[in-house]
Parts: C-alpha cells; structure tokens; sequence
C-alpha cells in the first residue's frame, strides 16, 4: 500500500519520545444531555420499553410481550435493509393487539428520525462523509464506507469528544454533549436508507469510531448496540458491530459484561511516555493497568483489536514494534496498523510506504495477527481521526 507523505517542509521531525505541541481544546460543557432522550421510540431496547410499560400499570411479563412487538412492528427488518416508518396510532397498536392500557405511554414517544442529513461530502472512493443535524442543532458526523460483499458505517456517540487525543480532530472541539441512544440508532437508520439509495452492498457492519470515546457514554451506547442486535429489530450480528475506545479502564469489565460486540482498543504508542504525549487518558489509565484489565475481563474465546495509528519517526520505528509485539504478548488479539491522515498537528505526519511495511513485517515476525488498514474518506476529512475537522476549522476565531 503506498501512504503518500506530507512535504518534509511542512512540519519538523518528530523524534521518539518528543511530544507533540499540546492540544488546544476549544472550552465547552462536559456533558449536556439531549432534553427529550428517552422521548424517543427509538431511545429504548425492549427492556427499557418493557419498564416505561411497568410503570404505566402493565404486569412485567406483560409489558415484556407488547414491547417486543413494538420493537419487531417499528424496526424489524433485513439487516441493512431500510425501514419506512411505521404506522404510529391507536389503530395501528390496536392492530398489533396492544391493550388500550399501553396506548398513552406508547404513543407519547415520537417514532420519527431526530437527525437530518445537514451535508453530504462522498469521496473519490465512494466512501461518504454525512453531517447530521439533531433536533437542538447540535452537528455530528458519520462515515458510510462501501465494500464488496458489506457497508459499514462508521458511527458517533458525542458531539465532540472530551479525551483531545493530539492526532484527532474531533478531540480539539472539545465535549458539547451525549448522544441519546435514539440519535445513535439514527444514524443507522439514515445509512440503512442512503445505501439502499447507492444499491450497493448492504449495510451489515457497525463502527463506534466516529466522534466522541462510546466509554464515556456507555450507557447509551449499550442501549443502542442492543436494539440494533435485537433479532426482533435491525437484526445486526453482534460480531460486525464494534466499539473503539481509548483505554478507559474501569469500563472495560462493564462493557464485556453487558454488550456482546466486538472490543478495539487505540493504542497508538509502545510505552507510557509516547501514549501519554499524544492520548491524556494514558496519565490515568497507564498501559499495565489497560493490559490487566483486558486479560482480567476478557471473555473465554473473545479478542481484543488494537489500533495502532502510524506516525513518521515517532512510533515506527522496529524496535516500536518489538516493544508493542512484547506488549500483545498474551493477549488474543490482531493489530490494525493505520497510517495516519492528516489531521489537526502537523508534526504527525504518515511514514514512507518503506518504514511501513518495515514495521509490519517486523510486527508480523513475531507472530501477532497484523493487518493495515487502508485509508477511506480521506479527500472530504472522512478518515479516522479527521471528523468534525470541517467543523473546526468553519468555527469563528475566539475574540
């Protein structure tokens, strides 16, 4: 695979162990969520309709019955398969035989989309870089990329991101707000209609690698990962939805515990000192702590992906990959080598096609399972690490 590189003159070398300049992170609420999450049918999997129907004076083997017929009534279809809305009134319940009992608590939640397609930018790849508006106009963006035999989507959990990893620029917007597991499943929603659209390979795979770290909002992505696995709904395999995060530790057992897709973990350097330069959860959570935990928490038969962005003279280099290959050991796992695209400091810039193919055959040597992974989406910011980077740059200057 050739990674064409940056000019040398537009940025300094970057030695191993050197910094990067530190990340100006615009300032922003941490956290503030949607006011009308939960107002939203799509908001809920069967066992959080089944509780709204509890409460609303249904017995609980009874609210389990009529939630999953709504559930199977408003999303079931083919995995990748668009769905058109669903009839959404007395009638329509009625039809299902819903008792008049859970009619006023059901039709209180809105079954409509809370995002609009704001902006599309497709690449010369055929990948598509979407903007989506929420209903209080908060922006987000998600990644549909084609395949051959699948499309995935690429999916956000925030409106920017808290965690200001130097390589990202959804991480210099700074955090403005969750996601509500509604607009999660919207997006969805949104691709399953687009790729039907582009007739293409349906839309079988799910990526939590978009804006925002899924850990730091966990609850809703379960909630989301769980109506989109429900084989009364989307019908998703668990094993083509994947969740990436950058090593928040003390979510890793819950996450193992409650979800059944896949785990990718970004990596991104073979010791403490590089990691933390470029990703500030590693002054937390160190490395040790990230690999105990995996192994710890890990279920019989499962694996770990890791993420391991290439960056030119900083993490490259062979004895890089005799640190990171000491680091797997133990560990069931493959390793993503990714070179990295250009995003918000120009010192991290992608290695000569040479120094890559180096440092995966040197990987590889060791007998980790190895893969890289080719860039899509680069020429509209699409690529992993370039979403919101539009939004970033069209944001007024501070006064």
């Amino acid at each position: 695979m050739r990674v064409p590189e940056i000019p040398e003159e537009s940025a300094p070398d970057l030695r191993a162990g050197d910094p990067p300049a530190p990340a100006q992170v615009a300032a922003r609420p941490l956290i503030r969520r949607s006011a009308r999450a939960g107002a939203r049918l799509a908001d809920h999997d069967a066992a959080s309709l089944a509780e709204l129907l509890r409460q609303a004076g249904g017995t609980a083997s009874a609210a389990r019955a009529v939630a999953g017929k709504v559930v199977r009534h408003a999303f079931g279809a083919e995995p990748g398969a668009p769905r058109p809305a669903p009839a959404w009134d007395a009638g329509a319940l009625a039809a299902l035989e819903v008792g008049a009992w859970a009619h006023e608590a059901l039709l209180a939640l809105d079954p409509g989309l809370s995002l609009e397609i704001a902006e599309r930018a497709p690449s010369e790849d055929d990948t598509l870089r979407l903007v989506l508006r929420a209903r209080d106009g908060a922006l987000i963006e998600s990644v549909l990329i084609p395949g051959p035999a699948r499309t995935t989507l690429c999916v956000s959990s925030q409106v920017g991101c808290a965690r200001a990893c130097a390589f990202c620029e959804t991480g210099r917007l700074g955090l403005a707000r969750q996601l509500a597991a509604g607009e999660i499943v919207d997006q969805v929603r949104i691709a399953q209609a687009l790729a039907a659209e582009r007739r293409g390979a349906p839309l079988r795979n799910l990526v939590f690698m978009g804006m925002g770290e899924p850990f730091d909002n966990l609850g809703e992505v379960l909630k989301a990962i769980r109506l989109l696995t429900d084989p009364r709904a989307f019908r998703f395999a668990p094993s083509h939805v994947t969740v990436s995060t950058v090593g928040v530790v003390d979510k890793i057992e819950p996450f193992f515990r409650e979800a059944r897709a896949e785990l990718a973990v970004s990596l991104n350097a073979p010791d403490d000192a590089r990691r933390q330069a470029i990703m500030p959860v590693n002054a937390r959570f160190s490395m040790a702590a990230l690999k105990e935990a995996l192994a710890r928490s890990m279920p019989p038969g499962r694996r770990v992906l890791f993420e391991y962005v290439l960056f030119d003279r900083y993490n490259d280099a062979p004895e890089d990959a005799d640190l990171l290959a000491a680091y797997v050991t133990g560990l069931r796992c493959r390793v993503n080598v990714i070179p990295c695209n250009p995003g918000p400091d120009p010192a991290l810039r992608p290695p000569s096609a040479e120094r890559l193919d180096a440092f995966v055959a040197r990987l590889a040597g060791h007998g980790v399972t190895t893969l890289v992974r080719r860039p899509r989406g680069r020429d509209v910011g699409g690529a992993c690490g370039q979403l919101a980077g539009v939004a970033r740059v069209r944001q007024p200057a501070p006064a």
